[in-house]
């Protein structure tokens, strides 16, 4: 006669018969494994009932029915499993002695099973029921790759149907695989595009390079020439340090558009350029490098450069082409230049 085996990697299922009824006993004599079957341990006749009624289920022909699960190291009894027939769907189900629960074991049958029932009884879906209570059998079939559908209040148990679909299975697969590669693109991109960036505007006013270095080099007056204070007429400002020498900071504080965050002056070179930081807290984090320069084009006339740089880290660098920066960022350098021009040369 052939015993029908299913193997995986550390065990082997092999298709019970009438001289296993010592082995199952084994098992239908444990509460534990009975819990969720009938409730209580069976005697050696109510063991050996339920074992003839499953072999009058399948005959030895077939590959369903009830198996042993054993080690195939040392042939140890783990368990039984099954697989049954409903309409077009096979069932599948195990039980494990609790010497060896927690040991990754059921999973590990569970996946055979499904693997087996697809590959080589060609199902299209696997399912599987547990009771609503059997809280570590539902986690079993979460990991085999089984999806709760169903909630089946029977006479005497509420259960769970899960279910394995190959075409479902293979759909998600595919799109977890498009989802990676996209993560890889974004990753790749990130690599290969800058990271830095800089703006700077240029305007020429008429005045001396010594009397408009004086009031640039004054953070204050910013507040008369920028765009970005005229966005919100009720920003709260507060100011550390002498205006006009290294260390002095601004801090201000508004609305959505101008956001919260501090300037301060971090080097002066007389008559040439100021350095500042831009430190911007809301609403996100950044740290930019701003500078003015000075530089004389005539006795009455000085060309002013006004600039910043900064960093975005991988991956969000990848953002910069659709950020618009040196659109944005310079169409607001230039008009608060214009206005710093109107200013001086009044």
């Amino acid at each position: 006669m052939d015993i029908k085996r299913i193997e995986t990697q550390r065990f082997v299922l092999t298709k019970m018969t009438a001289t296993d009824g010592d082995k199952y006993f084994r098992l239908s004599n444990n509460p534990n494994v009975m819990k969720y079957v009938t409730g209580y341990s069976l005697t050696r006749s109510e063991s050996d009932e339920m074992l003839k009624g499953f072999l009058r289920e399948y005959g030895n022909e077939t590959y369903l029915g009830r198996y042993l699960i054993e080690d195939k190291q040392n042939d140890a009894l783990i368990g039984t499993a099954k697989l049954d027939k409903i309409g077009s769907e096979i069932e599948i189900g195990y039980r494990v002695l609790e010497d060896h629960w927690g040991k990754g074991i059921a999973t590990e049958i569970a996946s055979g099973l499904i693997e087996f029932a697809t590959t080589k009884l060609g199902a299209g879906t696997v399912i599987a029921f547990v009771n609503v209570n059997n809280l570590a059998s539902i986690r079993v079939l979460e990991k085999a790759g089984m999806t709760n559908v169903e909630m089946i209040e029977d006479l005497d148990e509420v259960k769970y149907k899960f279910s394995y679909s190959l075409k479902t299975n293979q759909s998600m697969k595919k799109v977890l695989y498009i989802i990676i590669a996209l993560i890889a693109v974004v990753l790749i991109a990130a690599f290969i595009m800058p990271k830095d960036y800089a703006v700077k505007r240029e305007i020429v006013i008429n005045k001396p390079k010594a009397e408009v270095f004086e009031y640039l080099k004054m953070l204050k007056n910013q507040d008369n020439w920028s765009v970005w204070m005229s966005k919100d007429p009720n920003i709260k400002k507060d100011f550390t340090g002498t205006d006009g020498t290294v260390g002095y900071t601004a801090m201000w504080e508004g609305n959505e558009d101008v956001g919260k965050g501090e300037q301060e002056i971090k080097n002066i070179v007389d008559g040439e350029r100021i350095d500042t930081e831009l430190r911007f807290i809301e609403p996100f984090e950044s740290t930019n490098n701003a500078y003015m320069t000075t530089e004389s084009v005539g006795p009455s006339s000085t060309r002013v450069g006004w600039g910043f740089s900064g960093s975005m880290p991988i991956p969000m660098n990848v953002m910069l082409p659709f950020m618009g920066m040196e659109e944005s960022v310079g169409k607001d350098f230039q008009d608060g230049l214009n206005n710093l021009k109107a200013i001086l040369e009044k």
